[in-house]
């Protein structure tokens, strides 16, 4: 069930915020009984952040009462809030998938929270706009990671997918004189992203379901010609336990 509560203004930016074209589209999923980390996301938020320089997508699975009516709350009090609730889980990327695709993004910049995310400084965004204006090759920004990939069937995932360039996977030596795949990433707890990139990938992949899409995203960019930069900057990340333990990860990506 889809839930749209309001609109912003396509309003001028004030200067040190035009590189983001303000308002960005920024959204989030919540799952289960976890209402706690669902306030603590939108109460930063709205403290550290002027409304009307954003919209936010909350897509709402399997919660508990509370979280949806802390939602609404915010919709009604803000005016800039757009709800999509599944009373099953649907897992995270379906529901990416419904929050990036069903209505069109039109901003020009989309940001990606989980629900452990939270603000921790009123200038982070302000703070994100410079990073843009100050390096304008980025395509996506977040916290970077690396990874090694010891799993042979994540990389012919990888080649099957559309937006496979058939580029050479970046290897790393190991000790015993082996070469493992190397990927590099932006950690999916908090993420933005160029919205025209974001379409030319079609992302999330259709394919995916749960865990491990950020590993992936960032292959799907540089397969791509994309540039990932560092921004963490008043954005606190991965700060729960797993709410979902038990969903695929990237290692068990189906054939």
């Amino acid at each position: 069930m889809s839930m749209a509560i309001a609109e912003i203004d396509d309003a001028p930016a004030p200067p040190n915020l035009r590189p983001l074209a303000p308002p960005v589209t920024l959204c989030v999923v919540c799952y289960g009984s976890h209402a706690g980390l669902a306030r603590r996301f939108l109460e930063s938020l709205y403290a550290c952040t002027d409304p009307s320089l954003f919209s936010l997508r909350a897509g709402l699975n399997e919660v508990e009462p509370e979280t949806r009516r802390l939602f609404e709350r915010y919709a009604s009090r803000h005016g800039n809030v757009d709800v999509v609730i599944e009373p099953r889980n649907v897992f995270k990327n379906p529901m990416m998938r419904r929050l990036f695709h069903e209505r069109p993004l039109t901003s020009r910049w989309t940001l990606w929270c989980d629900d452990d995310t939270h603000f921790t400084q009123t200038d982070w965004l302000p703070q994100l706009a410079r990073q843009i204006d100050q390096h304008p090759g980025v395509a996506m920004w977040g916290a970077i990671h690396y990874i090694l990939c010891q799993h042979p069937s994540v990389l012919d995932w990888i080649r099957r997918a559309a937006w496979y360039r058939s580029l050479p996977f970046p290897e790393e030596s190991m000790p015993d004189g082996t070469r493992t795949p190397r990927f590099e990433f932006a950690t999916g707890g908090f993420w933005a992203l160029r919205t025209e990139v974001l379409h030319a990938l079609n992302w999330p992949d259709p394919r995916l379901i749960h865990a491990g899409e950020d590993v992936l995203l960032g292959e799907a960019l540089r397969q791509n010609g994309h540039v990932l930069g560092d921004f963490t900057s008043g954005v606190c990340i991965n700060d729960a336990p797993r709410r979902n333990a038990d969903a695929r990860e990237v290692s068990q990506l189906p054939q």
